[in-house]
């Protein structure tokens, strides 16, 4: 008997040795990597959070600011611009739904730009047939009271299948071609002797653009309000509007709108302190740019929910960030539409993205945190305007 259990013994003995030489290896591995990517991971962590204390007093004063102003008095109902205009724009990168080309034709747009600050000088070209586009839209959007891109339009299947898509990757009605219809907008207004008109179409639009939930399109309203800024001064220094007929926005509540839009999603972040977060997410006020901000940044929050929740021992944990955003995310839904998160959280799409690197590392545990992480590193914190300042 003695014999027999000395045999197992010798025999299981070679594989307790390979396999706790495999152990020390993935050991080894492991700490290679962790040193490797921690000391940048550490790195970036710390300089957020210095970027997120240095600028929370200035960011909760341009809200407090904004909530004086046309942002926060923005419609959520009536009548919906998305039947008529989804399908009256040019949309990208989906050809789907909408124009089959630009508004504005590429050859007139390079033109426009070239003018950069000037282009509202552009006139002779524009009476000239030089520059082509159809704005014919812009008499249509009097009616409409805000604008629905997730109905009647391209983004409608992405929905309703549940498919996750990276927001810069989303079909939506091209910024630059918008922005260069608005252009070529006033530059008629300067032409057809009723400037006023143009002036009230182009704030339409904006208004527009800022209910309509998606970022890029916010801060591309926030743009046309330059736009409109930029043609009003001309309109009144060439005689052919009264200053007093007209109120643009002000260059101040723009700069403040458009640098607090984009640091409401650099808040919005699992690794935001709990101190800041609650601070400025338990506000009993809409903050500027809350909706796009959710769409801009939880499918990226999420994305990674799996990688960053482990539960192994000294696994990378950021559970307790994953359920501040899910509060803030349920009391969103009372507000916005939100239909693209809302179904990405019914089939529980948001995890269909995987951080680069090697397939399998990607999923195991330990490493699959470090590459989720140092992926998500990379992302814009959404603080520029502030340090711009």
């Amino acid at each position: 008997m003695a014999e027999r259990h000395t045999s197992l013994i010798l025999r299981i003995k070679p594989y307790v040795y390979m396999a706790g030489a495999a152990f020390t290896l993935i050991a080894m591995a492991l700490a290679t990597v962790e040193a490797i990517y921690s000391r940048n991971l550490d790195s970036t962590f710390e300089n957020i959070e210095i970027i997120q204390t240095e600028y929370l007093d200035v960011y909760l004063a341009d809200a407090e600011f904004l909530e004086k102003s046309m942002f926060a008095k923005l419609e959520r109902t009536g009548n919906d611009a998305g039947p008529t205009l989804n399908s009256m724009v040019y949309w990208y990168p989906s050809a789907e739904m909408g124009r089959k080309s630009p508004l504005v034709e590429p050859k007139s747009r390079e033109f426009l730009l070239r003018y950069n600050d000037d282009w509202i000088k552009a006139r002779t070209f524009l009476e000239r047939g030089t520059i082509k586009a159809d704005i014919g839209f812009f008499q249509e959007l009097s009616r409409f009271q805000y604008w629905d891109i997730e109905k009647n339009s391209p983004l409608e299947h992405i929905i309703a299948v549940g498919e996750f898509v990276h927001p810069a990757k989303m079909p939506i009605p091209e910024s630059l071609d918008l922005l260069t219809a608005v252009k070529v907008r006033l530059i008629k207004g300067s032409i057809d002797g009723a400037p006023l008109a143009a002036l009230k179409e182009v704030r339409q639009l904006a208004v527009l653009l800022l209910t309509t939930e998606n970022y890029q399109l916010v801060m591309t309203g926030l743009t046309a309000l330059e736009l409109e800024r930029r043609a009003y001064r001309e309109y009144v220094e060439r005689e052919w509007l009264p200053h007093e007929a007209w109120s643009p926005i002000d260059r101040n509540t723009s700069m403040r709108a458009s640098r607090s839009f984009a640091a409401t999603s650099g808040y919005l972040r699992v690794i935001t302190r709990p101190a800041i977060f609650n601070r400025i997410f338990s506000k009993e006020h809409v903050l500027p740019g809350f909706c796009s901000a959710l769409n801009e940044q939880l499918p990226m929050e999420f994305a990674f929910r799996t990688q960053l929740s482990g539960w192994w021992p000294f696994e990378r944990n950021f559970e307790a960030g994953f359920e501040r955003i899910d509060g803030v995310f349920e009391e969103a839904k009372k507000i916005c539409r939100l239909r693209y998160l809302r179904k990405l959280q019914a089939k529980d799409t948001f995890s269909d993205s995987l951080p680069n690197g090697p397939w399998p590392l990607t999923r195991l545990p330990y490493f699959r945190a470090l590459f989720a992480l140092n992926e998500w590193s990379t992302w814009p914190t959404h603080f520029d305007g502030y340090q711009r300042r």
